[in-house]
Protein backbone atom coordinates (compact mmCIF):
# COMPACT_ATOMS: atom_id res chain seq x y z
CA UNK A 1 0.00 0.00 0.00
CA UNK A 2 0.68 3.39 -0.55
CA UNK A 3 1.39 5.81 2.24
CA UNK A 4 -0.56 9.26 1.14
CA UNK A 5 -1.86 9.91 -2.44
CA UNK A 6 -0.96 12.05 -4.93
CA UNK A 7 -1.79 15.81 -4.53
CA UNK A 8 -0.66 19.39 -5.56
CA UNK A 9 2.08 20.43 -4.94
CA UNK A 10 2.10 24.25 -4.35
CA UNK A 11 -0.63 25.09 -1.24
CA UNK A 12 -0.79 29.01 -2.54
CA UNK A 13 -1.84 27.34 -5.92
CA UNK A 14 -4.58 25.51 -4.19
CA UNK A 15 -5.99 27.78 -1.99
CA UNK A 16 -6.03 30.63 -5.23
CA UNK A 17 -8.02 28.15 -7.13
CA UNK A 18 -10.47 28.28 -3.56
CA UNK A 19 -10.63 31.66 -3.86
CA UNK A 20 -11.47 31.91 -7.83
CA UNK A 21 -13.81 29.15 -7.63
CA UNK A 22 -14.47 27.79 -4.47
CA UNK A 23 -17.50 25.52 -5.68
CA UNK A 24 -15.75 23.82 -8.27
CA UNK A 25 -12.64 24.03 -7.28
CA UNK A 26 -12.19 20.29 -6.03
CA UNK A 27 -13.29 18.97 -10.16
CA UNK A 28 -10.13 19.28 -11.88
CA UNK A 29 -8.29 18.33 -9.46
CA UNK A 30 -10.18 15.11 -8.75
CA UNK A 31 -9.98 14.22 -12.41
CA UNK A 32 -5.99 14.90 -12.51
CA UNK A 33 -4.87 13.16 -9.23
CA UNK A 34 -8.31 10.68 -8.42
CA UNK A 35 -10.95 10.86 -5.91
CA UNK A 36 -8.95 10.82 -3.08
CA UNK A 37 -5.99 13.02 -3.24
CA UNK A 38 -3.42 15.16 -0.49
CA UNK A 39 -3.22 18.61 -0.22
CA UNK A 40 0.24 20.34 1.51
CA UNK A 41 0.32 22.22 4.53
CA UNK A 42 0.80 21.35 8.18
CA UNK A 43 -0.43 19.45 8.57
CA UNK A 44 -1.12 17.95 5.06
CA UNK A 45 -4.66 17.31 4.62
CA UNK A 46 -6.17 14.41 2.60
CA UNK A 47 -9.42 14.45 0.95
CA UNK A 48 -11.63 11.64 -0.35
CA UNK A 49 -14.82 12.27 -2.41
CA UNK A 50 -14.82 8.48 -3.30
CA UNK A 51 -18.17 7.05 -1.75
CA UNK A 52 -16.08 3.95 0.22
CA UNK A 53 -13.65 6.34 1.41
CA UNK A 54 -16.24 8.45 3.03
CA UNK A 55 -17.60 5.20 4.81
CA UNK A 56 -14.21 4.66 5.87
CA UNK A 57 -14.70 8.37 7.44
CA UNK A 58 -18.19 8.34 9.17
CA UNK A 59 -17.86 4.48 10.51
CA UNK A 60 -14.48 4.61 11.88
CA UNK A 61 -14.14 4.52 15.84
CA UNK A 62 -15.32 8.47 16.42
CA UNK A 63 -12.57 8.38 18.90
CA UNK A 64 -9.68 8.23 15.89
CA UNK A 65 -10.38 11.57 15.49
CA UNK A 66 -10.30 15.07 17.02
CA UNK A 67 -10.78 18.39 15.31
CA UNK A 68 -8.25 19.25 12.93
CA UNK A 69 -8.52 23.46 13.03
CA UNK A 70 -8.39 24.01 16.65
CA UNK A 71 -7.67 27.61 16.21
CA UNK A 72 -11.10 28.43 14.78
CA UNK A 73 -12.17 28.31 18.29
CA UNK A 74 -11.87 32.24 18.09
CA UNK A 75 -14.57 32.60 15.59
CA UNK A 76 -17.40 30.09 17.21
CA UNK A 77 -15.93 29.21 20.96
CA UNK A 78 -13.32 26.98 22.03
CA UNK A 79 -16.05 24.99 23.33
CA UNK A 80 -18.47 24.75 21.01
CA UNK A 81 -19.50 21.94 19.55
CA UNK A 82 -17.38 21.35 16.04
CA UNK A 83 -14.32 21.64 18.32
CA UNK A 84 -14.57 19.22 20.82
CA UNK A 85 -13.35 15.40 20.73
CA UNK A 86 -14.14 12.59 22.69
CA UNK A 87 -15.67 12.22 25.94
CA UNK A 88 -16.60 16.08 25.92
CA UNK A 89 -18.15 15.92 22.58
CA UNK A 90 -19.91 12.78 23.59
CA UNK A 91 -21.31 14.62 26.64
CA UNK A 92 -22.30 17.90 24.89
CA UNK A 93 -23.80 16.51 21.97
CA UNK A 94 -26.32 14.43 24.49
CA UNK A 95 -27.28 17.35 25.89
CA UNK A 96 -28.32 19.76 22.81
CA UNK A 97 -29.90 16.63 21.32
CA UNK A 98 -33.65 16.92 22.57
CA UNK A 99 -33.96 20.94 20.92
CA UNK A 100 -33.16 19.79 17.66
CA UNK A 101 -35.31 16.54 17.39
CA UNK A 102 -37.60 16.51 14.45
CA UNK A 103 -40.33 16.27 16.37
CA UNK A 104 -39.60 19.64 18.43
CA UNK A 105 -38.78 21.60 15.14
CA UNK A 106 -41.74 21.04 13.62
CA UNK A 107 -43.06 23.09 16.63
CA UNK A 108 -41.14 26.18 15.16
CA UNK A 109 -42.91 25.59 11.79
CA UNK A 110 -45.37 28.37 12.04
CA UNK A 111 -42.83 30.79 13.56
CA UNK A 112 -40.72 30.27 10.82
CA UNK A 113 -43.66 30.61 8.06
CA UNK A 114 -44.87 33.86 10.13
CA UNK A 115 -41.17 35.51 10.31
CA UNK A 116 -41.13 34.77 6.51
CA UNK A 117 -44.41 36.16 5.60
CA UNK A 118 -43.62 39.29 7.29
CA UNK A 119 -40.30 40.07 5.95
CA UNK A 120 -41.83 39.92 2.77
CA UNK A 121 -45.01 41.61 3.25
CA UNK A 122 -43.84 45.05 2.36
CA UNK A 123 -41.86 43.70 -1.11
CA UNK A 124 -44.11 45.31 -4.04
CA UNK A 125 -43.54 44.72 -7.85
CA UNK A 126 -40.81 46.78 -9.62
CA UNK A 127 -39.07 46.32 -6.65
CA UNK A 128 -35.54 44.96 -6.60
CA UNK A 129 -33.66 43.69 -3.93
CA UNK A 130 -30.95 41.31 -2.70
CA UNK A 131 -32.37 37.65 -1.87
CA UNK A 132 -28.88 37.14 0.26
CA UNK A 133 -29.72 40.24 2.24
CA UNK A 134 -33.49 39.08 2.65
CA UNK A 135 -32.28 35.53 3.98
CA UNK A 136 -30.00 36.57 6.14
CA UNK A 137 -32.86 38.90 7.89
CA UNK A 138 -35.16 35.91 7.69
CA UNK A 139 -32.66 33.39 8.90
CA UNK A 140 -31.66 35.88 12.14
CA UNK A 141 -35.05 36.46 12.72
CA UNK A 142 -35.53 33.42 13.29
CA UNK A 143 -32.55 32.45 15.16
CA UNK A 144 -33.94 35.00 17.56
CA UNK A 145 -36.76 33.98 18.48
CA UNK A 146 -36.48 30.10 18.11
CA UNK A 147 -33.38 29.78 19.14
CA UNK A 148 -32.91 32.77 21.65
CA UNK A 149 -36.63 33.32 22.75
CA UNK A 150 -36.02 36.93 22.28
CA UNK A 151 -39.89 38.25 20.49
CA UNK A 152 -39.02 41.97 21.39
CA UNK A 153 -38.66 44.12 18.50
CA UNK A 154 -36.15 46.30 19.42
CA UNK A 155 -34.41 43.85 21.05
CA UNK A 156 -34.10 41.62 18.00
CA UNK A 157 -32.81 44.43 16.10
CA UNK A 158 -30.17 45.32 18.30
CA UNK A 159 -28.80 41.85 18.49
CA UNK A 160 -29.11 41.35 14.76
CA UNK A 161 -27.33 44.29 14.27
CA UNK A 162 -24.52 42.14 16.48
CA UNK A 163 -25.06 39.60 14.66
CA UNK A 164 -24.54 40.18 11.17
CA UNK A 165 -21.24 42.52 12.60
CA UNK A 166 -19.93 39.15 13.79
CA UNK A 167 -20.31 36.97 10.52
CA UNK A 168 -19.83 39.15 8.44
CA UNK A 169 -16.79 40.85 9.94
CA UNK A 170 -14.64 37.07 9.48
CA UNK A 171 -12.31 37.73 7.07
CA UNK A 172 -11.85 34.45 4.49
CA UNK A 173 -8.01 35.27 4.68
CA UNK A 174 -8.27 35.64 8.37
CA UNK A 175 -9.93 32.59 9.02
CA UNK A 176 -7.94 30.72 6.68
CA UNK A 177 -4.25 32.18 7.60
CA UNK A 178 -4.23 32.51 11.25
CA UNK A 179 -0.51 34.43 11.46
CA UNK A 180 -3.19 37.29 9.96
CA UNK A 181 -5.06 37.15 13.64
CA UNK A 182 -3.10 40.04 15.27
CA UNK A 183 -5.02 43.08 16.65
CA UNK A 184 -1.87 45.90 16.24
CA UNK A 185 -3.44 48.04 18.44
CA UNK A 186 -6.97 47.89 18.03
CA UNK A 187 -6.46 48.27 14.13
CA UNK A 188 -7.50 46.01 11.43
CA UNK A 189 -10.04 43.37 10.14
CA UNK A 190 -9.19 41.20 12.88
CA UNK A 191 -9.19 44.00 16.02
CA UNK A 192 -12.67 44.77 14.77
CA UNK A 193 -13.80 41.05 14.63
CA UNK A 194 -12.86 40.68 18.43
CA UNK A 195 -14.37 44.17 19.46
CA UNK A 196 -18.02 42.51 17.75
CA UNK A 197 -17.10 38.95 19.38
CA UNK A 198 -16.97 40.95 23.05
CA UNK A 199 -19.98 42.91 22.56
CA UNK A 200 -22.12 40.08 21.40
CA UNK A 201 -20.61 37.59 24.70
CA UNK A 202 -21.58 40.30 26.59
CA UNK A 203 -25.01 40.58 24.94
CA UNK A 204 -25.51 36.65 25.33
CA UNK A 205 -24.68 36.37 28.65
CA UNK A 206 -27.59 38.72 29.68
CA UNK A 207 -29.73 36.20 28.07
CA UNK A 208 -27.91 33.25 29.30
CA UNK A 209 -28.88 34.98 32.96
CA UNK A 210 -32.07 36.23 32.24
CA UNK A 211 -33.09 32.83 31.25
CA UNK A 212 -31.90 31.27 34.49
CA UNK A 213 -34.02 33.63 36.35
CA UNK A 214 -37.11 33.24 33.80
CA UNK A 215 -37.52 29.61 34.15
CA UNK A 216 -38.70 27.17 31.23
CA UNK A 217 -39.78 28.29 28.04
CA UNK A 218 -39.67 26.67 24.60
CA UNK A 219 -36.53 28.39 22.71
CA UNK A 220 -33.93 26.19 22.38
CA UNK A 221 -31.33 28.45 25.00
CA UNK A 222 -34.07 27.61 27.65
CA UNK A 223 -33.85 23.81 26.45
CA UNK A 224 -30.04 23.76 26.63
CA UNK A 225 -30.52 25.51 30.43
CA UNK A 226 -32.93 22.65 31.75
CA UNK A 227 -30.87 20.16 30.25
CA UNK A 228 -28.46 17.76 32.28
CA UNK A 229 -26.25 15.20 31.99
CA UNK A 230 -26.00 11.58 32.87
CA UNK A 231 -24.78 13.22 36.49
CA UNK A 232 -27.29 15.45 37.03
CA UNK A 233 -25.21 18.17 35.78
CA UNK A 234 -26.03 21.38 33.85
CA UNK A 235 -23.89 22.99 30.99
CA UNK A 236 -21.74 26.00 31.89
CA UNK A 237 -22.88 29.35 30.76
CA UNK A 238 -19.86 29.66 29.00
CA UNK A 239 -20.35 26.27 26.83
CA UNK A 240 -23.74 27.41 26.47
CA UNK A 241 -22.61 30.94 25.10
CA UNK A 242 -19.91 28.68 22.94
CA UNK A 243 -22.90 26.80 21.59
CA UNK A 244 -25.25 29.57 20.41
CA UNK A 245 -22.32 31.47 18.54
CA UNK A 246 -21.66 28.13 16.92
CA UNK A 247 -25.62 28.74 15.61
CA UNK A 248 -25.41 31.69 14.85
CA UNK A 249 -21.82 31.15 12.32
CA UNK A 250 -22.76 27.45 11.26
CA UNK A 251 -26.53 27.99 11.12
CA UNK A 252 -27.87 31.41 10.66
CA UNK A 253 -25.45 32.00 7.19
CA UNK A 254 -25.35 28.60 5.93
CA UNK A 255 -29.35 28.27 5.74
CA UNK A 256 -29.51 32.02 4.05
CA UNK A 257 -26.58 31.38 1.57
CA UNK A 258 -28.92 28.17 0.59
CA UNK A 259 -31.87 29.56 -0.10
CA UNK A 260 -30.49 32.11 -1.77
CA UNK A 261 -28.71 29.60 -4.42
CA UNK A 262 -32.06 28.01 -4.78
CA UNK A 263 -33.54 31.01 -5.89
CA UNK A 264 -31.00 31.87 -8.22
CA UNK A 265 -31.10 28.16 -9.37
CA UNK A 266 -34.78 28.19 -10.16
CA UNK A 267 -34.88 31.77 -11.92
CA UNK A 268 -32.43 30.57 -14.59
CA UNK A 269 -33.89 30.03 -17.67
CA UNK A 270 -32.52 26.58 -18.25
CA UNK A 271 -34.76 25.68 -15.29
CA UNK A 272 -37.71 27.38 -16.23
CA UNK A 273 -39.62 24.23 -16.10
CA UNK A 274 -37.92 23.15 -12.18
CA UNK A 275 -39.40 26.16 -11.36
CA UNK A 276 -43.08 25.94 -13.09
CA UNK A 277 -43.30 22.41 -11.59
CA UNK A 278 -42.77 23.67 -8.11
CA UNK A 279 -45.05 26.35 -8.04
CA UNK A 280 -47.71 23.87 -9.43
CA UNK A 281 -47.43 21.77 -6.25
CA UNK A 282 -47.31 24.85 -4.36
CA UNK A 283 -50.42 26.08 -5.65
CA UNK A 284 -52.24 22.53 -5.16
CA UNK A 285 -51.93 24.15 -1.89
CA UNK A 286 -54.72 25.37 0.82
CA UNK A 287 -54.71 28.97 1.19
CA UNK A 288 -53.20 28.85 4.25
CA UNK A 289 -51.34 25.35 4.80
CA UNK A 290 -49.59 24.38 7.73
CA UNK A 291 -46.32 24.19 7.41
CA UNK A 292 -46.12 20.41 7.63
CA UNK A 293 -47.72 19.89 4.27
CA UNK A 294 -45.73 22.76 2.99
CA UNK A 295 -42.45 20.81 3.86
CA UNK A 296 -43.54 17.28 3.03
CA UNK A 297 -43.93 18.65 -0.63
CA UNK A 298 -41.87 16.35 -2.50
CA UNK A 299 -40.69 18.17 -5.47
CA UNK A 300 -39.87 21.07 -2.65
CA UNK A 301 -37.66 18.71 -0.65
CA UNK A 302 -35.95 17.52 -3.92
CA UNK A 303 -35.18 20.93 -4.85
CA UNK A 304 -33.62 22.01 -1.86
CA UNK A 305 -31.10 18.75 -1.73
CA UNK A 306 -30.51 19.68 -5.11
CA UNK A 307 -29.57 23.25 -4.28
CA UNK A 308 -27.16 21.52 -1.13
CA UNK A 309 -25.91 19.07 -3.98
CA UNK A 310 -25.30 21.98 -6.38
CA UNK A 311 -23.79 24.59 -4.33
CA UNK A 312 -22.17 23.04 -1.52
CA UNK A 313 -21.04 25.52 1.16
CA UNK A 314 -17.31 24.48 1.58
CA UNK A 315 -15.52 21.66 -0.71
CA UNK A 316 -14.17 19.92 2.17
CA UNK A 317 -15.78 21.10 5.67
CA UNK A 318 -14.72 19.90 9.17
CA UNK A 319 -11.53 18.58 8.63
CA UNK A 320 -10.52 15.55 11.22
CA UNK A 321 -7.27 14.99 12.59
CA UNK A 322 -5.85 11.33 13.02
CA UNK A 323 -5.01 10.08 16.28
CA UNK A 324 -4.41 6.72 15.01
CA UNK A 325 -3.40 5.87 11.40
CA UNK A 326 -6.61 5.00 9.35
CA UNK A 327 -6.44 2.71 6.03
CA UNK A 328 -8.08 4.73 3.57
CA UNK A 329 -8.60 3.66 -0.10
CA UNK A 330 -5.24 1.75 -0.20
CA UNK A 331 -3.34 4.30 1.18
CA UNK A 332 -2.05 4.24 5.01
CA UNK A 333 -2.31 7.52 6.66
CA UNK A 334 -0.38 8.16 9.58
CA UNK A 335 -1.28 9.77 12.92
CA UNK A 336 -1.49 13.18 13.27
CA UNK A 337 -2.21 14.14 9.31
CA UNK A 338 -5.55 15.44 8.50
CA UNK A 339 -8.57 13.81 6.92
CA UNK A 340 -11.58 14.94 5.42
CA UNK A 341 -14.80 13.75 3.55
CA UNK A 342 -14.68 15.98 -0.24
CA UNK A 343 -18.40 17.36 -0.79
CA UNK A 344 -16.77 19.24 -3.65
CA UNK A 345 -15.63 15.87 -4.98
CA UNK A 346 -18.47 13.78 -3.76
CA UNK A 347 -21.25 15.91 -5.27
CA UNK A 348 -19.80 16.30 -8.26
CA UNK A 349 -19.24 12.59 -9.74
CA UNK A 350 -20.83 11.62 -13.07
CA UNK A 351 -21.33 7.85 -12.43
CA UNK A 352 -23.58 8.81 -9.19
CA UNK A 353 -25.03 12.62 -10.34
CA UNK A 354 -24.92 12.10 -14.51
CA UNK A 355 -24.58 15.89 -15.77
CA UNK A 356 -23.45 16.91 -12.03
CA UNK A 357 -23.28 20.61 -13.25
CA UNK A 358 -26.63 21.07 -14.22
CA UNK A 359 -29.28 21.54 -11.64
CA UNK A 360 -31.89 18.91 -12.18
CA UNK A 361 -33.81 18.17 -8.84
CA UNK A 362 -35.86 15.28 -10.16
CA UNK A 363 -32.53 13.00 -9.29
CA UNK A 364 -34.00 13.28 -5.78
CA UNK A 365 -37.42 11.72 -7.02
CA UNK A 366 -35.62 9.00 -9.18
CA UNK A 367 -33.05 7.89 -7.05
CA UNK A 368 -32.02 8.24 -3.10
CA UNK A 369 -28.07 8.60 -2.82
CA UNK A 370 -26.84 7.07 0.00
CA UNK A 371 -25.07 9.30 3.03
CA UNK A 372 -21.66 8.40 1.56
CA UNK A 373 -22.69 10.21 -1.71
CA UNK A 374 -24.97 12.68 -0.73
CA UNK A 375 -23.71 14.75 2.75
CA UNK A 376 -24.23 18.67 2.79
CA UNK A 377 -24.23 18.01 6.84
CA UNK A 378 -21.65 16.14 6.94
CA UNK A 379 -21.98 12.09 8.60
CA UNK A 380 -21.03 9.84 11.39
CA UNK A 381 -20.58 10.79 14.97
CA UNK A 382 -20.13 14.43 13.85
CA UNK A 383 -23.04 15.15 11.49
CA UNK A 384 -24.37 18.77 11.88
CA UNK A 385 -26.94 18.56 15.19
CA UNK A 386 -29.03 21.17 13.29
CA UNK A 387 -29.43 19.27 9.70
CA UNK A 388 -33.24 18.57 10.98
CA UNK A 389 -33.43 22.48 11.32
CA UNK A 390 -31.82 23.85 8.72
CA UNK A 391 -33.54 21.77 5.89
CA UNK A 392 -36.97 22.33 8.04
CA UNK A 393 -36.58 26.36 7.99
CA UNK A 394 -35.28 26.04 4.35
CA UNK A 395 -38.34 24.20 2.62
CA UNK A 396 -40.61 26.72 4.59
CA UNK A 397 -38.94 29.67 4.08
CA UNK A 398 -38.26 28.89 0.38
CA UNK A 399 -42.37 27.89 -0.01
CA UNK A 400 -43.57 30.78 1.50
CA UNK A 401 -41.73 33.23 -0.67
CA UNK A 402 -42.39 31.37 -3.88
CA UNK A 403 -46.58 30.47 -3.10
CA UNK A 404 -46.36 35.08 -2.25
CA UNK A 405 -44.22 36.19 -4.89
CA UNK A 406 -42.88 36.06 -8.62
CA UNK A 407 -39.65 36.96 -9.18
CA UNK A 408 -36.87 37.31 -11.82
CA UNK A 409 -33.42 37.36 -11.71
CA UNK A 410 -31.90 40.93 -12.26
CA UNK A 411 -29.26 39.71 -14.32
CA UNK A 412 -28.53 36.91 -15.97
CA UNK A 413 -24.47 36.87 -15.61
CA UNK A 414 -22.94 33.41 -14.14
CA UNK A 415 -22.31 33.77 -10.46
CA UNK A 416 -19.60 30.63 -9.66
CA UNK A 417 -19.51 32.12 -5.89
CA UNK A 418 -16.86 33.80 -3.70
CA UNK A 419 -15.82 33.15 -0.04
CA UNK A 420 -17.67 34.54 2.69
CA UNK A 421 -16.00 33.64 5.66
CA UNK A 422 -15.92 29.74 5.32
CA UNK A 423 -18.68 29.41 2.95
CA UNK A 424 -19.36 29.81 -0.24
CA UNK A 425 -22.01 32.24 -1.05
CA UNK A 426 -23.42 34.15 -4.21
CA UNK A 427 -21.23 36.68 -5.17
CA UNK A 428 -23.62 39.41 -6.46
CA UNK A 429 -26.26 38.30 -3.93
CA UNK A 430 -29.20 37.32 -6.32
CA UNK A 431 -30.88 40.24 -6.99
CA UNK A 432 -34.02 40.01 -8.15
CA UNK A 433 -37.10 41.97 -9.07
CA UNK A 434 -40.67 41.83 -7.78
CA UNK A 435 -43.24 40.92 -10.79
CA UNK A 436 -46.23 39.91 -9.07
CA UNK A 437 -47.51 39.50 -5.70
CA UNK A 438 -50.19 36.89 -4.32
CA UNK A 439 -53.78 38.09 -3.47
Amino acid sequence: MSHLPPGPRSQIATLARYFRDPIGCMVPLSQKYGDTLLFPGKPPLVVTGDPDGIKAIYTADPDTFEPLNQDFGVFIGARSLLLLGGKEHRRARKLMTPPFHGARMRAYGEQIVRLTEQRTENMRPGQTASMLELMQEISLDVILQVVFGVTERPRMAALARLLLDLTNGISPLVALFPSLRREFGGVGPYARFIERRRRLHAQLDELIAAGRASGPREDILSLLLAARDEDGQPMPDDEIRDQLVLLVVAGHETTAISIAWALYALHQPDNAASLERLRADLSALPPDPDPESLAKLPYLEAVCNETLRRYPLAPAPAPRKLLRPLTLKGFDLPAGGGVAAAIGIAHFREEVYPEPFRFRPERFLERQPSPFEFLPYGGGARRCLGAAMASYEMKLVLGTLLRRSRLRLASLRPDKGTLRAANAGPAHGVRMIVEARAG
